[in-house]
């Protein structure tokens, strides 16, 4: 036992000396082998990783002019669709000012028609007055000839 604690003593002064310049120097120089190794692995994760995110921009720019172009057909859509029915209106507003027109022209002609006919009905009348004096004198003539002949 004793021997084993002398032993794990020399061990402990040895690890407790400084390393030697070759023992430090290939312990820096694995550690910058580690370190490159760590640095060569996050650039290959990160080029990676770029790359995915340039795939993705470049996937959103191509659906974000999609849905550009289709947006603008739609507006060029809409826009003749509203030239359409600005045209419809404007024919409609004619048409409702031609109607308007005619339906006035209409009344004038019916008042016109109204009057000839209330005119031509006194005509009648006055005709008919003037037939039966007619009819009457016939028929105190006829009389006086019918009298005078007796």
């Amino acid at each position: 036992m004793e021997d084993l604690i002398g032993s794990l003593r020399e061990q402990l002064r040895g690890q407790t000396q400084a390393p030697s310049p070759t023992t430090a120097a290939r312990h820096l120089s694995s550690a910058t082998q580690i370190e490159n190794e760590a640095l060569r692995e996050q650039v290959v994760h990160l080029q990676k990783k770029l790359t995915l995110t340039e795939d993705m921009l470049e996937e959103v720019r191509a659906n974000a002019e999609k849905d550009e172009a289709a947006v603008r057909e739609r507006l060029r859509r809409f826009k003749e669709k509203e030239e359409l029915l600005k045209q419809q209106i404007a024919e409609c507003e004619a048409e409702i000012t031609r109607l308007v027109k005619s339906e006035n022209n209409a009344r004038v002609r019916a008042e016109e028609v109204g009057e000839a006919l209330r005119e031509s009905t006194v005509a009648l009348e006055n005709t008919q007055v003037e037939i039966e004096g007619l009819r009457a004198e016939i028929g105190v003539r006829v009389f006086k000839i019918f009298w005078r002949a007796l």
